[in-house]
C-alpha cells in the first residue's frame, strides 16, 4: 500500500475513534497523518477540532492550516470561527462563518453560528437578518424558532420575542429552554401567572435542571411568594453547588425576608465562585445593614463592617476594566437601612454615591442639557418617582406640589417608574402636564427625560426604588434635588439641592448633606386632612383590652433602636394595666421576632412580661390603619426616627402625642408637626423627659383630654400651607434662570 493509502487509512481509523468519543487517540492519529501528509487539508481540520474538544490552545491554528491548504474548505471556516468565538473572539468567528456562508450559501449550521456570533456582538439587527434567514430554509425547527425568539429579545422587540417562543413550544411541547426562555420573558413584562406556568413546566420536564429551578425561584421571588424562591434556589444549589448566579439569586430573597446572615453566606459564596462579580460584591456590602439589630453594640459593629466593605466595593467598582456592567444592578441593592441606625451618614453616603455616579457614567455619555428657559417661558419641570400612587410619598410632598405649583411658570412633568396603579395614579397623570409610567427599561427612560429637555429634576424618594436611584446617578438636567420621602443625604455628586423642612432641620444641619440644603418655611409640605374612608373597628377585632390605657407605637420596626427599649417597659411599670401596639414587620417574620425578644429582656429588667403590655397587630390596609388609631388614647413617636405621615393621619383622632427630638432631621417629624401646632410641651429633650410625659398622660385622663382639644382646635395650621410652595416656587426660579446681570 503507497503512503497515500496509508494515511487514508489512518484517518478512517482516527474518525472511527472520534466518533466513538476516544479524543486522544484520535488526536494522536490525526497528528500522525499530517506528519505524513502535510498537504491534508482534512486531517488538520478534523486535528484541529478533537484538539478544541481536548481544550488544547492550538485548535483554532490547525484548522487555520485547514483553510490555508484548501481556502474555499466551507465546514472548515465554519468549525475555526466556532473555535474562536469559544475563545472570546466574536469578531474573528463572525468572520469565518461570514466567508462560510458566501462559500456555502444553504449551509445552515454556518449561518445559524453567523447570526449567534453577531448577537454576541450586539448587531442585533444583522442577527435578526441571519436568524429570519436560516427560519425561511427550516420553518418546522423549534430550535430556529427558539433562536429568532432569543435575538427578538435582545433587541428590545419582545412581542416578536414571545410569538417565536410559544411557536417553538407548539412544535416540541417539551422544550425546556424555550419554556425557562418565554417565562423569564414573561416575568420582564411583568406577567408573572403566565410566566409561572411556563417555569413550573420547565421544572416538571426537568426536575434535575438547576437552571429551571432558578428559573422558578425568580419568578416565585418576584410574586412575592420568597419562602417558596428560597426552596427552589436551595435545590438548585443541591443540583449545581457551583452556580454563583443561583447563590446570589437565594441571597436576595433571603434578604427580602430579613434572614441577612444566611442572605451573606450565599452572597460571598457567589462572590467566591466568580471573584470579578461586582454585584453579588455590591449585594453584600449593603446586606452588612440588617434591618433590625439585637442590640446597641451591634450598630457599631454592623457599621463598621459596612464602612470596610464599602470601600473595597468602591476601589473595584471604579477601577474595573468594564463597571458599566454594574449599571444594571445599581438601585437593586442601596443602603436603605443604613440611616435607621440614627448617626450623620454624609461620609459613608458619598463614599456610596460616588461610586454609584462612577458607574452610571461609565454607561452612558453626559448628555447636551438645554438652555435656561427664556423670559416668559415656563421652567420645565419634572418629578421622577416610583410612588405616584396610594404611599406616604406621594402624599408627603408629591402630591402638593402638583396640586399647587403654577402652572404658568412650571410645566410639571410625572416620570412613575413603578408599574402599580390606583386611583391616585390617575388623579397624579391629570395633574401633570405629561405622565410617563414604567415599566420602561433604564435606556427608555434616560431618553423619555431628556427628549423632554427638563430645566430642574426633583427626585423626593432616593435610595427606595430602583430606577429613580439609576436615573438620580446620572446628569439629565441642569439642577437636580433630592427631598426628604427618604430623609437622608444622597451622596450623589448629580443631585444639587436637598429640599427640606425649616422646622424639621437642626440649626447646624447643613453638615448632613453633600447637596446645598434648601430649607423651605415650615414643615416644607402642602399637607390636606386625610382623606381616608372611615372604617368601623373596636378593640377587640385589635386584640386590646376594653379598659387599657392604650399606646399606639406602630411605626415601621427598623425605626426603634435597641437603646430605646427601655421606655416601653419604663412607662409600663408607671402606668397599671396599659398595652402598646406594634405593626409586625412586612419583610420577614424574623424581624417581629427579634423585636419581640428585645421587648421580652427589656420588661423582665424591670419585673414585667412584655407579653402582658405589647399587641402585634397584622398588616392593616390604609383605612383599618387610621381606624384602629382611633382606638387608642396616645400615639408614642418612634425615638430616633420619628413618624410623619402616621402622625399626621392620627391628627383625625385628636390623640395626644409624645415625641423626642433627635440630632438630624428624620428624628424630628413630629416635634416639628407638634411646633407648628403651637403644642411643644409634648417634645421630650431626654428620655427620662419621654418617660415622664408619656406615664403622666397615662395615668390622667384630663390630661389627655386637655391636649386633644388642643390638637383638634390647632391641627388646621398644619394643613394647607401656601408659604412652602411660594418658597419652593421662588427656589426653582432662582436655580434655573440666571441671575441678571
Amino acid at each position: 500500500m503507497n503512503a497515500g493509502g496509508r494515511s487514508e487509512q489512518t484517518l478512517a481509523a482516527a474518525m472511527a475513534h472520534h466518533r466513538a468519543g476516544r479524543l486522544v487517540e484520535a488526536e494522536r492519529l490525526y497528528r500522525l497523518v499530517c506528519d505524513n501528509d502535510p498537504k491534508n487539508a482534512r486531517a488538520f481540520h478534523l486535528w484541529g477540532v478533537v484538539a478544541h474538544q481536548l481544550r488544547r490552545p492550538e485548535a483554532a491554528s490547525l484548522v487555520g492550516r485547514a483553510v490555508t491548504l484548501v481556502p474555499d474548505f466551507a465546514e472548515a471556516h465554519n468549525d475555526r470561527g466556532v473555535i474562536l468565538a469559544a475563545n472570546g473572539s466574536f469578531t474573528d468567528a463572525v468572520a469565518c462563518f461570514e466567508r462560510a456562508v458566501r462559500l456555502s450559501p444553504g449551509y445552515h449550521e454556518a449561518r445559524n453560528n453567523l447570526a449567534r456570533g453577531l448577537r454576541s456582538l450586539g448587531r442585533f439587527d444583522e442577527a435578526l437578518v441571519q436568524f429570519e434567514q436560516v427560519l425561511k430554509t427550516a420553518p418546522e425547527s423549534p430550535v430556529a424558532h427558539f433562536n429568532l425568539a432569543s435575538a427578538f429579545e435582545l433587541a428590545g422587540r419582545k412581542p416578536d420575542a414571545e410569538s417565536r417562543y410559544r411557536s417553538a413550544i407548539s412544535l416540541r411541547p417539551d422544550f425546556v429552554d424555550a419554556h425557562i426562555h418565554l417565562a423569564s420573558l414573561l416575568q420582564d413584562m411583568n406577567r408573572l401567572s403566565e410566566a409561572l406556568a411556563h417555569a413550573e413546566r420547565a421544572v416538571a420536564l426537568r426536575p434535575d435542571s438547576a437552571g429551571a429551578r432558578n428559573n422558578l425561584g425568580n419568578i416565585l421571588r418576584a410574586m412575592g411568594r420568597r419562602d417558596e424562591a428560597i426552596a427552589q434556589y436551595e435545590a438548585a444549589i443541591g443540583i449545581d453547588a457551583g452556580s454563583f448566579m443561583v447563590h446570589y439569586n437565594c441571597g436576595v430573597a433571603l434578604r427580602g425576608e430579613a434572614r441577612i446572615a444566611e442572605a451573606r453566606r450565599h452572597f460571598a459564596q457567589a462572590l467566591a465562585l466568580r471573584p470579578n462579580f461586582l454585584e453579588a460584591e455590591l449585594a453584600l456590602c449593603m446586606a452588612e445593614l440588617p434591618a433590625l439589630y439585637i442590640d446597641e453594640p451591634e450598630i457599631a459593629e454592623r457599621r463598621n463592617a459596612y464602612a470596610a466593605r464599602l470601600a473595597k466595593l468602591s476601589a473595584d467598582a471604579t477601577s474595573a476594566v468594564a463597571p458599566a456592567a454594574l449599571a444594571e444592578a445599581i438601585g437593586s441593592h442601596q443602603p436603605f437601612y443604613l440611616p435607621y441606625q440614627g448617626r450623620n451618614d454624609r461620609e459613608l453616603q458619598t463614599l456610596y454615591g460616588s461610586m454609584v455616579c462612577a458607574v452610571m457614567a461609565a454607561r452612558y455619555p453626559a448628555p447636551v442639557l438645554p438652555n435656561p428657559p427664556g423670559p416668559g417661558e415656563p421652567i420645565r419641570l419634572g418629578i421622577v418617582s416610583g410612588f405616584f400612587r396610594q404611599h406616604s410619598n406621594w402624599k408627603i410632598p408629591i402630591k402638593g406640589w402638583l396640586k399647587q405649583l403654577d402652572r404658568t411658570r412650571f410645566h410639571v412633568s410625572g416620570y412613575y417608574t413603578n408599574g402599580e396603579r390606583d386611583e391616585q395614579t390617575e388623579l397624579a397623570a391629570t395633574l401633570c402636564g405629561r405622565f410617563v409610567q414604567g415599566p420602561l427599561s433604564l435606556d427608555d427612560w434616560r431618553h423619555a427625560i431628556l427628549d423632554d429637555a427638563p430645566h430642574v429634576l426633583i427626585f423626593p424618594e432616593i435610595g427606595m426604588d430602583k430606577v429613580s436611584a439609576q436615573l438620580a446617578a446620572q446628569r439629565l438636567a441642569a439642577i437636580q434635588c433630592a427631598s426628604w420621602g427618604h430623609p437622608v443625604t444622597s451622596g450623589f455628586p448629580t443631585i444639587d439641592c436637598f429640599i427640606s423642612s425649616d422646622l424639621m432641620e437642626p440649626a447646624r444641619a447643613a453638615a448632613h448633606y453633600s447637596e446645598q440644603l434648601i430649607r423651605l418655611p415650615n414643615l416644607s409640605i402642602y399637607y390636606e386632612p386625610s382623606d381616608v374612608p372611615a372604617h368601623a373597628i373596636d378593640r377587640t377585632q385589635l386584640g386590646l383590652r376594653a379598659g387599657a390605657v392604650v399606646f399606639w407605637c406602630c411605626q415601621s420596626l427598623p425605626k426603634y433602636l435597641p437603646q430605646f427599649d427601655e421606655v416601653f417597659a419604663r412607662i409600663a411599670a408607671e402606668v397599671p394595666g396599659c398595652q402598646f401596639t406594634f405593626i409586625e414587620f412586612a419583610g420577614g417574620r424574623g424581624v417581629t421576632e427579634m423585636f419581640q425578644e428585645r421587648l421580652d429582656r427589656a420588661f423582665q429588667a424591670v419585673g414585667l412580661k412584655a407579653a402582658d403590655y405589647c399587641v402585634f397587630l397584622p398588616r392593616l390596609a390604609a383605612d383599618r390603619f387610621v381606624a384602629a388609631i382611633g382606638q387608642c388614647d396616645i400615639v408614642l413617636d418612634s425615638i430616633g426616627w420619628s413618624g410623619c405621615n402616621s402622625i399626621l393621619e392620627s391628627l383625625v383622632h385628636n390623640l395626644p402625642i409624645v415625641t423626642l427630638a433627635g440630632d438630624v432631621m428624620r428624628a424630628r417629624h413630629t416635634a416639628a408637626i407638634l411646633e407648628m401646632m403651637g403644642i411643644p410641651e409634648m417634645t421630650a429633650r431626654t428620655l427620662d423627659d419621654y418617660v415622664s410625659i408619656a406615664a403622666s398622660l397615662g395615668r390622667h385622663a384630663e390630661k389627655r383630654a386637655e391636649f386633644s382639644a388642643r390638637i383638634a382646635d390647632r391641627k388646621r395650621l398644619v394643613y394647607r400651607d401656601r408659604d412652602c410652595i411660594e418658597a419652593l416656587e421662588a427656589f426653582l426660579e432662582s436655580a434655573v434662570r440666571p441671575a441678571p446681570r
